[in-house]
């Protein structure tokens, strides 16, 4: 086969507007205008949509899933779509997993020191399913909700507030217990205004007779459902 040779090639020199902006893979100086445009150097042709070139630089190019590695620096207040289990480093075990799914069990894996179990509670009217309470400490003293009341004295009674008057001679034998006393028991005081007289024949533990405004402290104990009288 004869050898073929080819002249002529033009040689290119400079680039235009319209031509596809290069970049140098290894070897040489960049240079985009005037003479000697890459020389002896492998070039490949990136695609890049929107934008315009400057020395060197694009301004506001659309790049397509691009892996950018570590940048040096950057500002992140217009992007969206930042997974927070995946994206955001520095989170406490579980924090993560609540700020995508905000449930009270969630908090609670989230805390490291919480106690009980069950929803988060709030101030205004919630529902507590048998807390365990400790013994308060009283620094001050406690008021009534409101001025005692006179009730006669009778056969059966049925105070509902903290401290009664209570008036007559007829004996008191049974003494209804109002809720939650009922249930948890506690404790009422009857201030007599009348000497009657309290029997056992219902559910009061002990017989007594009443002093004209002496208090008479009555306690329930629902183990026995029995009152027992302070005298």
């Amino acid at each position: 086969m004869a050898t073929v040779t080819i002249t002529g090639l033009p040689v290119a020199t400079s680039s235009t507007g319209a031509d596809a902006h290069v970049i140098v893979q290894s070897g040489v100086t960049k240079q985009i205008s005037g003479t000697a445009l890459y020389t002896n150097t492998a070039l490949i042709t990136p695609t890049v949509t929107g934008g315009t070139f400057s020395s060197g630089t694009y301004a506001s190019p659309t790049l397509t899933t691009p892996a950018i590695g570590t940048p040096s620096s950057g500002v992140l207040t217009s992007c969206t779509g930042l997974p927070i289990s995946t994206g955001v480093a520095g989170l406490g075990a579980g924090v993560a997993t609540f700020l995508a799914t905000p449930t009270s069990t969630n908090l609670r894996t989230a805390l490291t020191d919480e106690t009980g179990t069950g929803s988060a509670v709030f101030a205004t009217s919630p529902t507590i399913t048998t807390p365990t309470l400790t013994s308060p400490k009283l620094s001050d003293v406690l008021a009534t909700s409101a001025a005692a009341p006179t009730i006669a004295s009778a056969s059966t009674i049925a105070p509902t507030k903290a401290i009664t008057f209570i008036s007559g001679t007829t004996a008191i034998v049974t003494i209804t217990a109002p809720s939650p006393i009922s249930t948890g028991g506690g404790s009422i005081t009857l201030i007599p205004t009348g000497i009657f007289t309290t029997t056992t024949a219902g559910n009061i533990a002990l017989a007594s007779t009443a002093v004209v405004s002496k208090a008479l402290v009555m306690t329930y104990d629902v183990t026995t459902a029995k009152w027992y009288p302070s005298y």
